[in-house]
């Protein structure tokens, strides 16, 4: 009834003042405003406490809170995202963290075989889908990927990454090789600029067996987009432990930053089991079964 009184409210002062008659197709747009106004409020409350409850690890009132948010805008991708996994969460049961890609799938193997890997030996991207885009609040993110035993020495290691199906690269980054199997990480430099909002961006990761014909190189290829969450940027902003972030990041199905964020705890804190608990979870939960007892190798540095 408030917002009725204000349109009357409204009118009335119009009239006062001399100005032409407002009519009712002006009146029932006026409370179409207020009604859109009041949707977004309440919208914003349920996201806000449902990312409240899932820091909380009360995953059915997060669940209850997100599917309130979902019936004010169906379809929404923030709200049906966060449904989907915080659903997983209760389904899995003792998960500490788990994702859900909208569209899942994996391809085992990489974009071309190498002369210089051993037998079983793939190269593997730690993204949780290869059918769509992985998501990023970042806006230099970084990108991982487990570098499988090799056969002869691999003579380096490349990252490109390019501007949607641009031929010229944003960015390219040749490094040296590791001499071991295990997890390397690749970071957009902080001198390159920053991802766009809303934008698709392809990456290429090689590794180069024979530097005279680059046919011979395994490689894996994925796209990444940078978007934003004003609900989740407000709950980050409040105190929160760095595997807080990580499940509200999942949560939200930002799969880079909630990696990065368990990737970090795993270097600071390397005999912590419920940082590795975590790290397993999360691997587990998109298939990435055999790479979660794998080392963080320290790689990668540009090579001048």
């Amino acid at each position: 009834m408030k917002h009725r009184f204000w349109a009357s409210y409204l009118l009335s002062a119009l009239a006062f003042l001399g100005f032409e008659p407002v009519n009712t197709t002006q009146v029932l747009a006026t409370e179409s405003v207020y009604q859109l106004a009041q949707a977004k409020t309440a919208y914003t409350q349920y996201m806000q406490l449902g990312y409240n409850e899932t820091k909380r690890r009360n995953y059915r009132k997060a669940l209850l809170n997100f599917q309130q948010a979902e019936q004010l805008r169906p379809g929404d991708r923030y709200a049906t995202t966060a449904i989907r996994n915080v659903t997983s969460y209760i389904q899995r049961g003792r998960n500490r963290i788990a994702f859900v890609p909208g569209r899942p799938g994996r391809v085992r193997s990489a974009g071309t075989r190498g002369s210089c890997f051993q037998a079983g030996q793939y190269l593997i991207p730690l993204t949780p889908t290869d059918k769509e885009a992985q998501q990023t609040t970042a806006e230099r993110p970084t990108f991982f990927f487990y570098v499988p035993q090799t056969s002869t020495t691999v003579q380096a290691l490349e990252f490109v990454l390019r501007d949607g199906d641009s031929v010229d690269p944003l960015y390219k980054g040749t490094f040296k090789p590791v001499g071991q199997n295990g997890i390397v990480s690749v970071n957009v430099p902080a001198d390159q600029p920053p991802l766009q909002i809303g934008k698709e961006y392809n990456w290429t990761f090689s590794m180069i067996c024979d530097n005279s014909n680059r046919d011979k190189d395994s490689y894996v290829e994925g796209t990444i987009v940078r978007s934003q969450d004003e609900n989740l940027s407000l709950q980050l902003n409040q105190p929160n432990t760095d595997l807080d972030r990580a499940v509200l990041f999942s949560t939200a199905g930002f799969w880079e930053d909630a990696l990065r964020t368990l990737a970090n705890l795993r270097r600071q804190r390397p005999n912590d089991p419920e940082v590795q608990k975590y790290w397993e979870d999360l691997l587990n939960s998109v298939d990435i079964k055999d790479v979660v007892n794998k080392p963080l190798l320290p790689c990668c540095t540009a090579q001048k």
